[in-house]
């Protein structure tokens, strides 16, 4: 399936699950994603190893964070970690992997002008990553739970979901307390071209949005995999 495929898919799943009226995006990221640790480098996200993502927020963010929000000064960037493989499903070419919960998520802001550029490097964790990614201000973090990621290698294309809770940082003030909780982080993760620096695993895409007062719950391994029919 190609990557704008699995895009349709994504964004067709989160306006079903949710009435639009009641949506509120967060921001948007790109980046890559690795594993770490990773034992067991002849699998692909082997039960007990962790999985990290470093990347930069895309402009524009949502109205929550907007006037607080200048890329003409700063610098904005994501890192997620502290997630773990608890579970890993094989069907063909498919897998679906589960994770521990009590995952983070974070962005940051750092200046343009003496801050430190965020760099990928090569086969992270390196000398810039994630180093140079949070090296600035932590200005918002949640705690991430529920998180799954499947991954179809017939075609190097996958997705990612998981339940995101608001819980610190300066901007945290910015959310409402009725809108802390309830945050989907989700998105697409691939390797679509050649320019996933070595030792990262995939180019990801994705948003942090909450698309209404409850979570909503992961599709069943079936569900996935008739995804990729």
């Amino acid at each position: 399936m190609k990557r704008k495929a699995l895009l349709l898919v994504f964004t067709a799943a989160m306006a079903f699950a949710t009435p639009a009226k009641s949506d509120e995006f967060l921001l948007a990221f790109t980046g890559f994603d690795y594993q770490d640790p990773n034992p067991n480098a002849a699998v692909y996200l082997a039960v007990g190893e962790g999985y990290k993502m470093v990347g930069f927020v895309a402009d524009p963010v949502g109205p929550l964070l907007e006037p607080w929000v200048d890329f003409s000064v700063n610098e904005y960037t994501v890192y997620v970690r502290d997630l773990t493989v608890a579970s890993r499903v094989v069907f063909g070419p498919f897998i679906q992997v589960t994770f521990f919960n009590n995952g983070r998520g974070s962005y940051y802001a750092d200046p343009l002008l003496g801050g430190t550029p965020g760099t990928y490097g090569v086969f992270p964790p390196n000398l810039t990553a994630p180093s140079t990614f949070i090296d600035g201000s932590e200005r918002l973090t949640g705690d991430i739970d529920n998180f799954v990621l499947s991954f179809n290698f017939s075609t190097n294309q996958g997705n990612f979901s998981g339940n995101m809770t608001q819980d610190g940082g300066p901007d945290l003030i910015y959310i409402p307390p009725s809108q802390r909780a309830g945050w989907i982080l989700g998105g697409l993760a691939g390797r679509p071209n050649g320019t996933i620096p070595n030792g990262y695993d995939n180019q990801v895409s994705g948003e942090c949005r909450i698309p209404d007062a409850t979570p909503t719950t992961h599709r069943s391994w079936g569900a996935v995999k008739s995804l990729y029919r």
